[in-house]
């Protein structure tokens, strides 16, 4: 259980000024934790088209991701809205390099005893100890792939997380050029972000957010190299940012 207790504290912040959040002025300001667990690892997913299967034959592959850059993206997008829905809020941004959290993330919150240690360890008890009474928590969402072309959603298969989606063959048209091409790449975040009594650490609200973009690829070019390093970290950040609003959004803006 040591590895579960390097829960460390990145920053602890308070954001102060005139509510207008619609919290009465008199009720005790909020202390929200904040934490993600989408960042471990980076999907790319290859398409692979089948007949007569509804078996997922895509590609899959998983890099994991060294440093908590696209963690620290979503806790800051996560604590930024919370600043703008609660400008009297207190916030405190947490990071986990323990891998078991990530991999059981999707048990945290079932009854199990194994699920219930993990959560005790990993979260409760260092939330509790800065006086959080909020816990959001930003996770992977697994669902039909489902990637937002010009003027149509295309894809095949499962995809969950953080990553890229990869497919050489459709064929494809330019809206704004009418070129032709084949193939394009797609970079998605598939996520759910939870609001959390830190108390009874029971889930208050749940939004599951399914963002994405596709960059189309000439008759030639092959999808990968639609975009360079640069621009793909940049879109994968800008995708983890447009999710973790969209969510945060959603389990904030019912009192």
């Amino acid at each position: 259980m040591d590895g579960i207790k390097r829960l460390v504290w990145l920053a602890a912040f308070t954001l102060i000024g005139v509510s207008s959040s619609g919290f009465a002025e008199d009720t005790p300001p909020r202390t929200y934790a904040v934490i993600s667990l989408i960042g471990d690892k980076l999907y790319v997913v290859g398409h692979r088209a089948t007949v007569g299967s509804s078996i997922d034959r895509n590609r899959q592959g998983a890099m994991a991701v060294q440093g908590r850059a696209l963690d620290d993206t979503a806790v800051l997008a996560a604590s930024e809205a919370i600043s703008r829905f609660d400008p009297r809020a207190s916030i405190v941004m947490l990071a986990s390099s323990d891998p078991t959290l990530y991999e059981l993330q999707d048990e945290l919150f079932e009854p199990q005893p194994r699920s219930r240690a993990l959560l005790t360890a990993a979260i409760t008890d260092p939330i509790r100890s800065q006086h959080a009474t909020h816990l959001i928590i930003i996770r992977k969402h697994r669902a039909d792939a489902a990637l937002r072309m010009q003027v149509q959603y295309v894809g095949s298969g499962k995809i969950e997380g953080v990553g890229f989606y990869v497919d050489p063959t459709l064929p494809t048209r330019n809206l704004e050029t009418n070129e032709l091409g084949s193939g394009f790449l797609a970079t998605f975040a598939y996520i759910k972000v939870a609001l959390v009594d830190a108390n009874t650490m029971a889930i208050i609200r749940e939004q599951t957010v399914e963002e994405s973009a596709t960059t189309l690829t000439g008759k030639s070019l092959n999808p990968l190299d639609a975009l360079t390093p640069a621009q793909k970290t940049a879109a994968l950040r800008s995708m983890i940012v447009q999710a973790t609003a969209g969510g945060m959004k959603a389990v904030l803006g019912s009192k």
